[in-house]
């Protein structure tokens, strides 16, 4: 904060007396956050170099590359004593390790904004250098508490919810084990890399894998029948799954659980096990941009996204537009 003080104006040749009048002075903590504010900027390795106009605004210390060891990123940090980590790559790109490396050592994390960063909403972005960023905010030590907070919300709204849900699951029931078992097993890969078994509305033949196998689901997908067709394109397939949430293998927003037999496959894609940092969900952000025709890339940037910027706001926003999109029947398929 600033504080006043008194400085002489003027002094009167009759009486002696000085006249006095008050001035903010900047407190010492103002004085020092004016200085330039050190930044580390990491950037993957054919941007080096790339102008970005981060001096007028920082006392750039250093520029690395992310393929650095972890050992020369430290020492860094040791000797920088830097502010901030300006990191110029997608989430995909980034080593979540180096992350917590800088939390360690009370750096903050910024990274380059992209254009899918928008469905954030209220999400405040900076922009430094001309350029876009967001702040990684979830931390190592309140981990835990943001995990027993999320917890309570999604027994809150199913709670709230069940009311209205168990009619629309009773009829959709109904329908299914028409043409055989009423719902579809399925064993998934949860938080932490563990195992659980997911629940659905069978929306396939009864015998749709036996020729094929494992594959990823399709927006157009020939297995489906008529009546799963709907339920897939409106996503109330996934209904039975409330009670995975229940159980706690689940929550009501995050990164969609996926079969082991298909993790398997995408062992050249960086960084896919850090969607287990956080329970998978019935919605998140890449089933809201992309639906089931996106790309594994296109999924996992947004559910690195998720995995580093996930709130309460941000539970709230997504299952307010997953609602939405309810209503008008997904049009993305």
């Amino acid at each position: 904060m600033n504080r006043a003080t008194l400085i002489p104006v003027t002094e009167s040749s009759s009486t002696g007396r000085v006249n006095w009048r008050s001035r903010q002075v900047p407190s010492p903590s103002v004085v020092r956050w004016r200085r330039k504010r050190k930044v580390i900027v990491a950037e993957s390795t054919q941007e080096i170099g790339d102008s970005d106009n981060l001096e007028e605004e920082f006392d750039v210390v250093r520029r690395v590359t992310l393929s650095e060891g972890f050992a020369e990123f430290e020492a860094s940090l040791v000797l920088d004593h830097p502010d901030l980590l300006l990191v110029k790559a997608p989430l995909e790109g980034l080593d979540y390790r180096l992350v917590e490396l800088c939390r360690a050592h009370r750096v903050k994390v910024f990274v380059l904004a992209q254009p899918a960063y928008g469905l954030l909403g209220s999400a405040r972005f900076y922009r430094f250098g001309g350029l876009p960023w967001l702040r990684l905010r979830a931390t190592a030590r309140n981990r835990a508490s943001s995990a027993r907070i999320k917890r309570a919300s999604d027994l809150l709204l199913v709670t709230l919810g069940a009311p209205l849900v168990i009619p629309v699951m009773l009829a959709i029931a109904m329908l299914v084990c028409r043409g055989g078992p009423m719902f579809y097993f399925q064993d998934r890969v949860g938080a932490g890399g563990r195992p659980f078994r997911i629940i659905k509305f069978r929306t396939m033949r009864v015998d749709a894998e036996q020729a094929t196998g494992p594959v990823l689901a399709a927006a157009d997908d020939p297995r489906m029948t008529s009546f799963g067709r709907f339920l897939r394109r409106s996503r109330l397939d996934e209904l039975p799954q409330l009670w995975n949430v229940v159980r706690g293998e689940m929550s009501l927003v995050g990164p969609r659980p996926e079969r082991s037999e298909l993790i398997t496959t995408f062992g050249n894609v960086p960084h896919y096990d850090l969607r287990h940092l956080v329970r998978p969900g019935l919605t998140g952000i890449a089933q809201l941009t992309g639906g089931y025709g996106a790309s594994v890339e296109e999924k996992l940037r947004c559910d690195l996204l998720y995995v580093g910027c996930h709130s309460p706001r941000l539970d709230l926003m997504l299952l307010a537009r997953t609602l939405l999109d309810l209503l008008r029947g997904f049009p993305r398929g």
